[in-house]
Parts: structure tokens; C-alpha cells; sequence
């Protein structure tokens, strides 16, 4: 990125959050730049054996300074105190790699102080808009993994009402020949069952935000600069950030 590019707005990462935010912002008119880390993921890159699976994982050791494997590895697990920490590196972030489960939020969190009291109003509404962008479908019934979905929802949410499991995935045969499309140009092909949820889509059958978000956000303007990894974010101390009149300290 040269020193003389200019933006109202820059959002790093491209996974869910990030992905909203260059949406909206770039649908609202905002001159937005999307900076991530990691690569563009084709179906047919990612990982569909154990083989290519292992070499699309970077492990790191922050405290000893040892890493092994790609620093744009598909996984980046690394060491956080006592825990191991495993994310997604690429443009969609975590929905190329995770099982796309769109589940109401449970009462109990909704009801948690924390969250403003005006969000209460609209949050079914905006849950149903991103149901819609994320291309939200049931599960077909011959789906062995929908019946163990069901029974592990039954028994780990006290409020679950037994309504039928939707995953951002694509699962219309009927549109099987010509492939489906809710947003942006990329086509979705109907899921095999295969399993490889959780390494990516080896099928192009996921709707991952790199096809619906990103997609639109790009459609609006939105300049995505893949690959580059931030360091850190410096305010320059002799200016004031201002964007349509409004100061931000």
C-alpha cells in the first residue's frame, strides 16, 4: 500500500466482523480498504486429504520465537498462555473453515445486561438479515450429521425449540446444473455431504462472506488489498480525524 493512498475508513480482517463492516460501510458511501492477511481460497485449494491438510497449518510459539509452516496457511494456531488458539487465514477469515451452523441467539444471552437495551427491538430482525445474506438452508433429512446436530443442540441449549438446523451452505440440487447464487458473482454448487466443512469447502458449496459480504462490499467500492499483514496502527499526532465534519479524538 503506497503512502499517498487515502480512505474514510480501513478494516482489518475479512472474516465475519470485518466483513459486515466493509458492507456496510462501503454500501453507505464510505471510501473503505479491506486489508487481510491471508490469501484468496479457490474450492479447488483447499485441502481435501490428510497430506494437504497438514501443510496448510502454520504452528507458532510466540514465546520461543519458532514457527513452522506458511505464514499464509490456510490454519495459524499458535500458543496463548495455556491454550493453543486456531484461526483462519484467508479472504472470509473464519466462515471458509467453519460449519456454517445459523442458530437464534438462546434467550438467556439476550438477556445479558451487557448488551444495549435498544438492540433487543431489532435483533430478530437483523438475525433474519443475516440468515438471508449468509444463504441460510435445512439441512436435507438424509443428512446423517443433521439427526446428531439436533440431538447435541437438545441437550447443550435448555431453550432450544426443535426448528430445523440451517447452515450457510447450499444444498438445491435443482439448481445443481447451473449452480446457485445469492450475492456477487461467484456460483455455489449443491453440497455432497463429504465432510470437509471445517477445511474449507473443497466443493465451492460453503457461502462463505467472500461470497456474499465481501462480494457486495467490493461491488460498492470497497478495495480489498490481500496478503499484507498489519504491524500496527500509528494516528499521526499532528493531524485530527475527520470525515463529513465530524471530529474523531
Amino acid at each position: 500500500m503506497s503512502c499517498d493512498e487515502s480512505y474514510d475508513a480501513v478494516v482489518v480482517g475479512s472474516g465475519y466482523g470485518g466483513a459486515v463492516a466493509a458492507c456496510r460501510l462501503s454500501i453507505a458511501g464510505v471510501k473503505v480498504c479491506l486489508i487481510e492477511k491471508g490469501r484468496r481460497w479457490d474450492a479447488k485449494d483447499f485441502p481435501r486429504d490428510v497430506f494437504s491438510l497438514i501443510s496448510a497449518v502454520r504452528m507458532e510459539w510466540r514465546k520461543w520465537g519458532i514457527s513452522i509452516g506458511s505464514d499464509k496457511a490456510l490454519f495459524q494456531i499458535h500458543e496463548e498462555g495455556d491454550s493453543l488458539a486456531a484461526v483462519a487465514c484467508g479472504f472470509g477469515g473464519g466462515s471458509l473453515v467453519n460449519a456454517g451452523v445459523l442458530l437464534p441467539t438462546p434467550i438467556r444471552t439476550r438477556r445479558d445486561t451487557r448488551w444495549p437495551k435498544d438492540w433487543n427491538k431489532d435483533w430478530e430482525h437483523f438475525e433474519r438479515l443475516a440468515s438471508s445474506m449468509l444463504g441460510a438452508q435445512v439441512v436435507p433429512a438424509e443428512f446423517t450429521n443433521a439427526q446428531v446436530m439436533t440431538q447435541i443442540l437438545e441437550e447443550e441449549i435448555e431453550d432450544y425449540k426443535p426448528d430445523p438446523i440451517k447452515l450457510s451452505i447450499n444444498f438445491d440440487r435443482k439448481e445443481e446444473e447451473e449452480g446457485h447464487n445469492l450475492v456477487g458473482s461467484k456460483k455455489l454448487e449443491s453440497c455432497l455431504a463429504c465432510g470437509n466443512c471445517l477445511s474449507g469447502c473443497p466443493y465451492n458449496a460453503k457461502n462463505s462472506t467472500d461470497k456474499n459480504y465481501l462480494a457486495l462490499a467490493v461491488e460498492a467500492g470497497c478495495v480489498v488489498k490481500a496478503e499484507i499483514k498489519v504491524q500496527y496502527i500509528v494516528k499521526d499526532p499532528g493531524e485530527d480525524c475527520l470525515y463529513k465534519g465530524k471530529k474523531w479524538n
